[in-house]
């Protein structure tokens, strides 16, 4: 589950708090008609949109303008809303549960949305030799085992005779009913997760032929052809039935690789939105005094340890590696950032201030819990992101810190995201490397489950813990919310003193607009180019 390009790697999850803004009179002309809005995204291109195979910040901002969810964070008031939903019913032990749809909606090819597209759709991702980034949030499901034997570690498991989950039934065209293998009393909030989104059935036939032309529900739909590399240009769909449609008739989200590149062409005046980089963190309010935006990210930022590397077995080492950096030195040089002390966003329930007992800065403490670890083996290698203006200083930076505060040699390796993202997936990736995680739904069991779970869809360092897991579950289970979350913050713990990511900074992320827009903003969904209004 899914997200934001951070500054030192990737962090996922979109929601945002506001803190400040400018006037919003804008500095940048933006392009195309009045009522169209240009998006840099400081990203590489997409390959494919699909939602259901996607956990980046880029394919699911794009996601969000092609497809609907079945709920939603409403923007003023903070609750979750139906959209294809009608209504969302769990039994008394919330292990079952009943989706009914609206009547009337349907997909940008004309075919109408039932509860068969969403059974189908789920069940495609749950199959596991699919391989698809979502394929562990179903997880949960009853019968989702079967469609994922179990397989050697990190390989993909091989197509077997099953293909649909016993615990997803149809019960009529707009009706479908979700058992779950446990009660899991926040199985309504995760619905609006667009990795839950339907695709069709003639994309459901063949998912790798519409890699490039999708084909959703949303407000959006492709305009014209979208060639790889290209920009995606979106029109607005008249098919849409849905609440809260945007204001804007197109958006064009625009793939800029280099942050300040992006940031330079906001400057000039060919995107309307873009977020301020690192290297722009001293000087975006000057650069663009009427248009600009900052926000409380519920994003984590953190330093992430790869589990199937021996070396870094002991969790005295892991200790000691967090003991010796120095997070406020870290969370200046990043600018519009405070140091973590803990694996939840403090705007989440169930957030401790000192949840962490290694984040502190203790030289000494470092250099005696890696002694007592029997040191480290070898050159300690750290990767950063190329794409990312200030990956290669802020590698150098933790680099420099433990090299100076242990003693440790250093050496550092570039490369694109994707890259550094493939190769930890194979357990290939030597060394430590970046990321980040921002919910998808309110809840600090967003913060654990995807991380930290064995299972878990964004569990960066392969990391497994059987108590963790089961500790997990029994929040899982829990239907009373103060108790549920006194079980996730002993899953905290476990992860905290296992320290598979060490925790490095939260930040509030800043972004400029142009004079004809002014972005939504919202305490409970966050900064929002998409729904922008015109001036």
């Amino acid at each position: 589950m899914r997200r934001v390009t951070g500054v030192l790697g990737v962090t996922l999850g979109l929601a945002l708090v506001l803190t400040s803004c400018g006037d919003g009179k804008g500095s940048g002309s933006g392009t195309g008609g009045a009522k169209s809005v240009v998006i840099a995204l400081a990203a590489d291109p997409l390959d494919f949109i699909n939602p259901l195979n996607e956990n980046g910040s880029p394919g699911i901002q794009v996601a969000q303008a092609m497809f609907a969810p079945l709920v939603a964070t409403d923007p003023n008031t903070g609750k979750v809303v139906n959209v294809m939903a009608d209504s969302v019913t769990p039994d008394k032990t919330s292990q079952t549960w009943t989706i009914k749809l609206k009547a009337g909606n349907s997909f940008q090819n004309g075919q109408p949305l039932t509860a068969k597209d969403y059974v189908d759709s789920w069940n495609l991702t749950a199959e596991g030799s699919n391989a698809w980034d979502n394929n562990g949030f179903f997880s949960k499901v009853e019968g989702y085992d079967a469609l994922n034997p179990p397989t050697a570690e990190g390989a993909t498991p091989k197509p077997t005779s099953v293909k649909a989950m016993s615990g997803l039934e149809q019960v009529d065209d707009l009706t479908f009913t979700v058992k779950l293998k446990v009660p899991f009393s926040q199985f309504g909030l995760t619905l609006q997760y667009l990795g839950l989104a339907p695709l069709p059935e003639e994309v459901r036939k063949d998912p790798d032929a519409y890699k490039r032309k999708p084909i959703g529900n949303g407000p959006y739909k492709l305009d014209g052809d979208w060639s790889n590399g290209g920009d995606v240009k979106l029109a607005k769909w008249d098919g849409y039935k849905g609440p809260n449609a945007p204001e804007a008739d197109g958006i064009t989200f625009r793939f800029i690789p280099n942050a300040d590149t992006a940031y330079n062409e906001f400057l000039a005046g060919t995107v309307d939105f873009v977020d301020v980089p690192a290297t722009k963190i001293k000087t975006f309010k000057t650069d663009a005094p009427d248009g600009w935006v900052t926000g409380e990210s519920s994003g984590a930022n953190y330093l992430v340890m790869p589990a199937w590397d021996q070396r870094f077995k002991d969790p005295r080492l892991r200790h000691a590696f967090s003991e010796a950096i120095d997070r406020k030195a870290l969370a200046d040089l990043v600018g519009l950032a405070t140091p973590s002390n803990g694996l939840i966003s403090p705007d989440i329930d169930g957030y401790r201030a000192d949840a962490c007992k290694y984040c502190a800065f203790d030289v000494a403490k470092a250099k005696s819990l890696l002694a007592e670890a029997g040191g480290f083996s070898g050159p300690l290698n750290i990767n950063y992101n190329t794409t990312s203006a200030t990956g290669q200083l802020f590698a150098e930076a933790i680099g420099n810190m433990l090299r100076q505060n242990l003693g440790l040699e250093v050496k550092y390796t570039g490369k694109v995201g994707s890259e550094l993202t493939e190769l930890a997936q194979q357990r290939k990736l030597d060394g430590l490397r970046f990321g980040g995680w921002g919910h998808d739904y309110p809840s600090i069991e967003d913060y654990l489950t995807p991380m930290f779970k064995t299972t878990g869809d964004a569990n960066f360092a392969h990391y497994s813990n059987p108590k963790l897991d089961a500790l997990l579950a029994q929040g899982d289970a829990e239907p009373n919310p103060e108790a549920a979350i006194k079980l996730y913050q002993q899953v905290e713990d476990i992860a905290l003193e296992d320290m598979p990511l060490i925790p490095l900074y939260a930040k509030q992320n800043a972004y400029l607009h142009s004079a004809k827009i002014e972005p939504r903003v919202s305490k409970y969904t966050g900064v929002q180019a998409l729904y922008s209004t015109f001036k």
